[in-house]
């Protein structure tokens, strides 16, 4: 089984536009609403891709008894510990003329320790049947700053392959835990190594490719020595449009995205985390893993809402995904 973290979860709103302008009545063509949440998500794919999966979140409020039956609609297990405020509702702005997709949201859910203790205590009562866990997403207002270091040693501490994905001062003080597996974009990458920033743009964009590989081995050479420092396992760096790049002790991998209609763009990190974990817990190599990752993300963008895919898309992608050693 594949435990996941939520501490700050949120119901998505994904709205479709044709554009937008400020001080201006914006009239959506549709709305698509999603449970969500970074562990949320990853408990979803990895339950449609076959595995069993658990959820542990935090939830409050109105909008936590909205989120909960959203997740019953879905048959995803749960393990809710009640926290104090409102769960959040973010608003996903998609923009279909340019493509872009703009996030809005507010700190409407509030925990103390005491919440965090309670979190602990249902990853340990869980632990014995689990295979891994994954800590994902921003930690909500009220809550230690180093909340995902006390999961990851909890884990640790049960024989757990713990993945982390955050940023800001959860992302550093969790690394500081070293988690067996590392997953951040370049933005959260630099939060950790400044040099990155510089080459953020380049790696990132499809209009930057003459420069590509020069700047991704740049990145290999750089990272070579720090990401054992970051994890123990792995760190996986995703690069948007250019796929994503992963350090491991059984080689350094450059995974290219898939070129597919865009829909939304909404969970595909998270789907990446899904892929590996499972594979991983299916004990097959790091190539694999990192390809079964792709296709998921390749999937989820493909579909409105937040982290939708189906099985049959994943499994129909895979074989398209080339992962090269760098």
């Amino acid at each position: 089984m594949i435990l996941t973290v939520t501490l700050n979860p949120t119901i998505d709103r994904v709205l479709f536009i044709q554009d937008f302008a400020l001080g201006d009545v914006v009239r959506a063509e549709r709305e698509v609403v999603s449970p969500s949440g970074k562990g949320i998500d990853v408990s979803l794919i990895v339950q449609e891709l076959g595995g069993v999966t658990r959820a542990i979140a935090l939830n409050a409020g109105y909008s936590g008894q909205i989120l909960a039956a959203l997740l019953a609609e879905r048959q995803l297990p749960c393990d809710f510990v009640p926290a104090h405020g409102h769960t959040r509702m973010a608003c996903l702005l998609t923009e279909q003329a340019t493509g872009r997709q703009s996030t809005i949201l507010a700190p409407t859910l509030v925990g103390e320790p005491a919440h965090l203790t309670q979190v602990v205590a249902r990853l340990e009562a869980l632990a014995p049947a689990a295979w891994g866990v994954a800590c994902a997403g921003s930690i909500p207002p009220g809550l230690p700053a180093d909340s995902y270091r006390t999961l990851i040693l909890a884990g640790r501490r049960h024989g757990l392959v713990t993945l982390l994905d955050a940023s800001g001062p959860g992302l550093r003080a969790g690394v500081a835990s070293q988690p067996d597996i590392l997953k951040v974009n370049l933005r959260e990458l630099a939060e950790l190594v400044p040099e990155v920033g510089a080459w953020r743009q380049a790696l990132m964009t499809k209009e930057q490719a003459a420069d590509f590989p020069a700047r991704l081995e740049a990145l290999a050479r750089l990272l070579a020595g720090q990401w054992p420092i970051l994890a123990t396992q792995a760190l996986v760096v995703t690069l948007g449009s250019q796929g994503l790049v992963a350090f491991t002790h059984q080689g350094r991998y450059h995974v290219p995205a898939l070129d597919v209609p865009v829909v939304s763009p909404a969970g595909a990190g998270d789907a990446v985390s899904a892929g590996i974990l499972l594979a991983r817990s299916q004990g097959k190599p790091w190539d694999e893993a990192l390809a079964l990752g792709t296709a998921a993300a390749a999937a989820v963008v493909m579909n409105e809402g937040t982290a939708v895919c189906t099985r049959q898309q994943v499994e129909t992608l895979l074989p398209q995904v080339h992962v090269l050693s760098l």
